[in-house]
């Protein structure tokens, strides 16, 4: 009698999902896919995916099905989007917009990614005032000071054994963003409790108790309970530096606490801007403080971790860096519009390992495409497309020796790079990080030589890409 009971439920769920989902079948019949089940669709295909073999995975999947197909979970529709030609049509569309991101909703919450369409140029012009010609040689400036710092922990390493890079550059970028975001050096506190949050929310990353909202509730309580813990201790803090900031605007003082000083002069901090907006809540700047410093420190700190293997693993690219890096040099440090070669090495960097992997869209209205292999159609509205830059970039169809690193590609008619996303939603920092990139990467080039010593890579994906055994490298002063 359970079992009839059972299988009736089941039955009618099956239907009734049919029934919701009927529309979206139709519209999408021309794609390829995995076999659906009644109700569970290819649940399947995710269920066996883990941040170990999602590259394996991801590969084979698109080798059967192609760079353009669907793949039902219940009632969601995913689309997996490994084409360059239907990314560039739905990137640049400035209708669809929506990222779809849950998983960070709770700490991102207010912030640039989770806000809907309508807020987002506003958001994106706001963001654009912090990097103006200016401030943004105040910030680069800044950048130099803080490659001394840079210099100085890896002079301790100098001693040609191997070591993980990972953990020199990440705590250095981490004081880095906080400064450019807050305007103040963080306490020990505040960046434990970034990192660990960071971490946490790697490890919730294809797991299946985090697949929703209410699974994370169910499922893992003290998981969720130290992660409400950590956002409220981080955004007590920039509750604490919004109102130093003010307390001290009021006292009409010349000198700004929040500030660092170079040269005399004072570079203006993200929270200044979004004070200075004046109609943003409290929780809207912590949503902005939040989603700057998560993905400055996560991106910037994993770039420089594969250009450095990278520039390790290629002696010929490392004395190419070397030789421009020397002639570059000035009085006041490097000129940075004289390194393109050490640009391009960068730019290689992003293109093979970009470090947000997937972008993804959600669509509230139908999206018509045009496709030279499927054909023109429809992707309906409550679809999830996911487009993975990894293999996208990696493609043969669209460049010479696509898995292969080579600078060069970046000198004379570059590739299009989508690892800062393009259209509406494209990166407000791109111009900013490159500078930051050079400013930290070219000092320690020209002091240190990096030895390819240590295991390869072994790519993994916890929300940015990673290498689940580290950097692993060597290096000897020069």
């Amino acid at each position: 009698m359970i079992l009839t009971s059972i299988f009736v439920c089941f039955c009618v769920a099956s239907a009734i999902n049919y029934l919701k989902t009927r529309r979206q079948r139709k519209t999408i019949k021309n794609l390829k896919g995995p076999f659906t089940w009644p109700l569970l669709g290819s649940m399947h295909k995710l269920l066996l995916l883990t941040p170990k073999n999602f590259f394996h995975r991801s590969s084979t999947y698109l080798a059967k099905y192609g760079k353009f197909s669907r793949c039902w979970v219940f009632h969601r529709l995913f689309i997996p989007v490994a084409d360059r030609e239907l990314a560039q049509q739905l990137l640049h569309n400035e209708q669809y917009l929506e990222t779809g991101n849950e998983l960070m909703q709770d700490w991102l919450n207010g912030g640039i990614l989770m806000c809907n369409k309508d807020q987002w140029p506003q958001r994106h012009q706001m963001l654009s005032k912090l990097f103006e010609q200016q401030n943004l040689m105040q910030l680069v400036d800044l950048c130099r000071y803080r490659a001394v710092q840079f210099e100085l922990k890896f002079t301790e390493k100098a001693n040609q054994e191997v070591f993980n890079v990972w953990e020199v550059v990440s705590p250095l970028v981490m004081d880095l963003m906080v400064m450019i975001t807050c305007g103040v050096r963080p306490t020990e506190d505040y960046t434990v409790a970034l990192n660990s949050l960071c971490e946490l929310y790697r490890q919730r990353f294809l797991s299946a108790q985090s697949a929703n909202r209410f699974t994370f509730w169910l499922t893992c309580p003290l998981m969720r309970r130290r992660q409400k813990r950590l956002i409220k201790h981080l955004n007590a803090n920039h509750k604490q530096f919004i109102n130093q900031n003010r307390r001290q605007w009021q006292m009409q003082e010349q000198t700004k606490g929040n500030c660092f000083i170079i040269d005399a002069k004072y570079h203006q901090s993200l929270l200044d801007i979004l004070l200075l907006q004046g109609d943003l809540s409290e929780n809207e700047i912590c949503g902005e403080l939040n989603t700057c410093n998560y993905f400055g420190y996560l991106l910037c700190s994993t770039t420089i971790c594969f250009a450095l293997v990278m520039i390790a693993r290629h002696p010929s690219v490392q004395m190419r860096c070397l030789e421009e890096i020397k002639k570059a040099r000035d009085s006041a440090g490097w000129d940075l519009q004289r390194l393109p070669f050490l640009e391009s090495v960068i730019m290689e960097t992003l293109r093979l390992y970009p470090p947000q992997v997937i972008v993804g869209r959600e669509l509230s209205t139908d999206f018509p495409y045009t496709h030279s292999v499927v054909g023109n159609g429809n992707l309906p509205a409550g679809a999830e497309i996911y487009i993975n830059l990894f293999e996208m970039q990696r493609n043969g169809e669209h460049q010479l020796n696509a898995q292969h690193f080579q600078p060069e590609r970046f000198l004379e008619n570059p590739p299009e790079l989508l690892s800062f996303g393009i259209g509406q939603r494209a990166c407000p920092a791109r111009q900013f990080t490159v500078s930051l990139l050079k400013s930290l990467l070219a000092p320690i080039l020209e002091k240190f030589e990096f030895l390819p010593y240590g295991d390869a890579l072994k790519l993994d994906l916890q929300l940015i890409l990673g290498s689940r055994n580290g950097f692993q490298l060597a290096l000897k002063e020069r």
